[in-house]
């Protein structure tokens, strides 16, 4: 996902997804997009680090993504 937002936003990226090494931060003129960097809150979150963040200068906007997979395992039914 982090590789596709940065090819929509035409920020450099390596030319196969499965090769690219996400760097903490890239810039690309008024958008900047985060990797697993935490957010600074006024009280105590533990879980304050999406996985995404997009930023918007010009728009003064920012979009928080945070990923999660699911598991499904084979159980053996009776």
């Amino acid at each position: 996902m982090h590789y596709s937002i940065c090819k929509a936003l035409g920020i450099e990226t390596t030319d196969k997804w499965y090769t690219d090494m996400p760097k903490p931060v890239y810039e690309e003129g008024d958008v900047r997009v985060l990797w697993n960097q935490a957010v600074h809150t006024d009280r105590e979150v533990t879980a304050n680090g999406p996985d995404i963040i997009i930023e918007n200068k010009k728009e003064k906007t920012m979009t928080l993504i945070d990923m999660a997979m699911l598991c499904k395992r084979k159980r053996k039914r009776n």
